[in-house]
């Protein structure tokens, strides 16, 4: 009796582990997309409480940002010319201390001091890495308690408190900015065009109907959320990729193409990076206008991705 005991006990082990196994190889991973504004005007400068108190609610293990990827060169180049320029030329004047960086990397941000915050800062910045040069020069700035005051930006007000309230120490960007200076030409030679078959009268009523909508939801402190609403996103998304035209010409699907192929190479980018990491929440930051383009590029890409947006429910 008790060596039948004895093995049903350990055929029902065994089946607890199996299960318990097969169910980690096929919990999938997810991504909740949120939407920004940037920078907003100082009259509406609460603007991210409400998206920094629904991030904080899904508890993200990790943070994906519109920054460009350290070792993009062409991007930088387009985009924050600058920032490269002082980046490679501290590396050029100045070496990393990779020992210290690294054990720096492994504490927690209340385990870190001013002097900390200042090295980090300086190191991602000298690895061309703008996301965690952002993050750490914040954190040099301010401190762990924050700025008491709204800075108006995505990263003031929502990136950077989101990640210090999760104990997040690194944020991972995936923007890419290639065709950059193609797009704002493209861009440029659409609103001529756009003159020639009337389709400005459209883009115009668009803006109007932007500016209207969004009056309420700014005098009562949820621009955020208003900027997440499916409706909104559609907008946004219909014009930056010119699809509002009702007469299409060469630089309106040049600007089409050139804004779904941006997006594409970000799914890309992000499928790439959750893929490789252990975490099963993530959570993106991104201007409003890509999160419709980003979601389906995601769904050809990365099909397993369970992706969310905030008014999905």
């Amino acid at each position: 009796m008790k060596r039948v005991f004895a093995i049903l006990t350990s055929v029902l082990m065994a089946s607890c582990l199996y299960a318990q196994e097969t169910g980690e190889r096929h919990v999938s991973k997810e991504l909740l997309i949120i939407g920004t504004m940037h920078e907003v005007p100082s009259i509406v400068s609460r603007s991210y409480r409400p998206l920094l108190k629904y991030a904080k609610k899904y508890q993200p293990e990790a943070i994906y940002t519109e920054d460009i990827r350290s070792n993009d060169t062409l991007s930088l180049k387009n985009f924050t010319p600058k920032f490269l320029s002082i980046a490679d030329s501290l590396s050029r004047t100045e070496t990393i201390d990779e020992e210290r960086f690294l054990k720096l990397k492994k504490k927690r941000l209340s385990e870190l001091g001013s002097d900390d915050y200042a090295f980090l800062a300086k190191t991602y910045m000298m690895k061309r890495d703008r996301a965690n040069y952002s993050y750490y020069n914040y954190l040099k700035t301010y401190g762990i308690g924050g700025s008491k005051k709204a800075l108006r930006n995505e990263n003031g007000d929502l990136i950077i408190p989101l990640a210090i309230t999760m104990g997040i120490t690194e944020l991972i960007p995936v923007d890419d900015h290639q065709t950059e200076k193609e797009y704002q030409r493209a861009w440029s030679k659409s609103l001529k065009a756009i003159k020639e078959t009337g389709d400005d009268a459209v883009l115009a009523k668009l803006f109007k109907q932007d500016s209207r909508k969004r009056v309420w939801p700014s005098l009562w402190g949820k621009l955020g959320k208003y900027t997440n609403k499916p409706e909104t996103l559609h907008r946004y998304y219909m014009v930056n990729s010119c699809r509002y035209v009702t007469h299409p010409n060469e630089s309106t699907d040049t600007v089409r193409q050139l804004w779904d192929g941006r997006n594409h190479r970000i799914a890309e980018n992000l499928a790439e990076q959750i893929k490789a990491n252990p975490y099963q929440r993530n959570i993106l930051i991104i201007g409003a206008g890509h999160v419709i383009s980003v979601k389906e590029m995601l769904k050809q890409i990365y099909p397993e991705l369970q992706v969310k947006l905030m008014f999905d429910e």
